[in-house]
């Protein structure tokens, strides 16, 4: 087995999506990384399943959509189901209309997720080493002494940066001695690949509410196939040697009585901690993804929130390491994303508990009019937009961050800096067709939009691109109904966050926000 390099730029530990979306977006910038993951290989099995809104938008930019589209399967509606019944069905493919250009859920496990951003990183020449574990870490003046045990011995490799995103027991988190507060769930979840027919909807989701607790059926690409998650009874928790055969009675008993279960796959039981390190930084070394924060699987939010850690670290590594950016850039990572990870763990936790609770109060809420309440609040615009853009993550703000700055002038309603700049189709010459306009993005620098001023006030020399927004009818409709209005500029982080907000650009604004926020000092 080859030698590792004795020096990177930086060390990645563990090669799940987080890894893997960290390692491609620094290659994509020209960053020099080693990733390294204990395992044999990847992934075969996968309790992930859902990817989001925010997810499909990053994959797009990397080129990875239509194969996503290809492994996945779009899941256009979720069916809730109490006392043996369909209650109501949610149209997933409607409630994200005009705030992204994937406004539905796609069900795409795991494992899949991991291939495809596998086979990306090896188009960059680069790969996992698989059965490589970290075992040491020793902090430098400029960088951190990593002794890793690799199939051939223990090597040493020198790193300007180390990112943990080796999971809930991560080595990265243990030996920077970063606590990770929290507790398990009682409660035992289980996963099952199988093949069901039934009374559930084909090809959507179906949601069981129970008594005490629920089971989710996921539609998966295959004829009849079925990927399950739920609770174990209670007294089944314990039961060593479980197998699926065992569980399906109850599984009828609970869910709809003429499912007809046929082959199971897989079959795994596990149980959930909620926990969030503090810090996620620890001098030259990050924590993400599971390393960082872990949480009941309800919404479907961990991987695509590890995904979106991975996706906020890379520029700013990328920028510090190409001597684009000050070390200081890298403190709006943790300022940024531990906010995050803190609602989602009070967010996720208060929605489990609510859903398992045996208190009669919140069964009669759970199974009589929960069951009904979405399909009500889905007829309104309002409601339909808030449930997406918590679900799909779209969402999320940045707006305390210390990289963050609105300047006066800017409408009540209009984007503030920190926010994701809404997604829009536009016109970027007087007679031409609207266009995506993420698509025109380039998500590995910076760029400024004007409305309705032009770029004479644009400096050069900064590492920004310029999209003059022109003075066409549908265009400015659509900036309208986002609430944007002329004259108005933002710039638009590599990440497609606002990082600098305001009406008239003036001179020297952006030197000011570059030279503050940003350039080395």
């Amino acid at each position: 087995m080859a030698a590792l390099p004795a020096q990177c730029d930086v060390l990645i530990v563990g090669a799940g999506p987080t890894g893997l979306m960290l390692a491609n977006q620094l290659a994509r910038h020209g960053t020099d990384a080693l990733i390294i993951d204990r395992h044999a290989g990847p992934a075969r099995e996968s309790r992930a399943l859902g990817v989001q809104a925010r997810t499909m938008e990053i994959y797009a930019h990397l080129g990875l959509m239509e194969r996503a589209l290809a492994l996945g399967k779009v899941a256009t509606g979720a069916n809730m189901w109490a006392r043996g019944r369909r209650t109501v069905r949610i149209p997933l493919g409607d409630i994200g209309r005009n705030l992204s250009a994937y406004p539905f859920l796609l069900i795409l496990g795991q494992d899949d997720n991991e291939k495809l951003l596998g086979d990306a990183l090896r188009t960059h020449g680069r790969d996992v080493q698989w059965q490589h574990e970290l075992s040491a870490l020793y902090p430098q003046p400029d960088g951190v002494r990593a002794t890793i045990r690799t199939p051939g011995g223990e090597q040493v490799v020198t790193a300007r940066y180390v990112a943990g995103c080796d999971g809930a027991k991560s080595a990265v988190r243990e030996l920077n001695r970063i606590a990770f507060p929290g507790a398990p769930y009682e409660h035992v979840f289980f996963v099952a690949d199988v093949t069901v027919t039934g009374a559930m909807t084909p090809d959507e989701i179906n949601i069981f509410l129970l008594v005490d607790g629920f089971h989710l059926f996921f539609p998966m690409r295959r004829q009849d196939h079925w990927r399950l998650v739920g609770i174990l009874p209670e007294d089944l928790r314990e039961r060593d040697g479980l197998t699926f055969e065992q569980l399906v009675p109850r599984l009828r008993a609970q869910a709809v009585q003429d499912l007809a279960f046929g082959e199971c796959r897989w079959f795994s039981t596990y149980r959930i901690h909620h926990r969030k390190a503090a810090p996620f930084r620890a001098g030259r070394c990050f924590v993400l993804g599971d390393a960082a924060h872990i949480h009941s699987p309800v919404g479907a939010q961990g991987m695509n929130t590890g995904l979106q850690d991975a996706y906020n670290l890379a520029w700013k590594l990328a920028y510090v390491l190409n001597g684009k950016a000050g070390d200081k850039l890298l403190d709006s990572y943790a300022a940024e994303r531990e906010p995050v990870a803190e609602r989602l763990l009070a967010t996720t936790d208060r929605l489990f508990s609510f859903a398992v609770s045996d208190n009669w109060v919140s069964t009669i809420l759970r199974t009589r009019v929960i069951a009904h309440v979405p399909a009500l609040a889905m007829r309104f615009d309002a409601a339909r937009k808030a449930a997406f853009g918590a679900i799909s993550q779209l969402g999320i703000n940045y707006r305390q961050s210390p990289v963050s700055q609105t300047n006066a002038g800017l409408p009540d309603d209009s984007p503030r800096a920190g926010d994701r700049f809404p997604w829009m189709k536009l016109s970027f010459t007087p007679n031409a067709p609207a266009e995506d306009l993420f698509v025109k993005l380039d998500d590995t620098r910076f760029t400024l939009i004007l409305i309705d001023q032009s770029a004479e006030e644009v400096p050069s020399g900064l590492p920004i691109s310029v999209l003059e927004i022109p003075n066409v009818p549908a265009t400015i409709a659509a900036l309208a109904r986002a609430g944007i209005r002329g004259p108005s500029y933002f710039l638009l982080r590599p990440d497609g966050y606002i990082g600098l907000a305001g009406t008239r650009l003036q001179a020297g604004l952006l030197q000011r926000y570059f030279a503050e926020h940003i350039a080395p000092h």
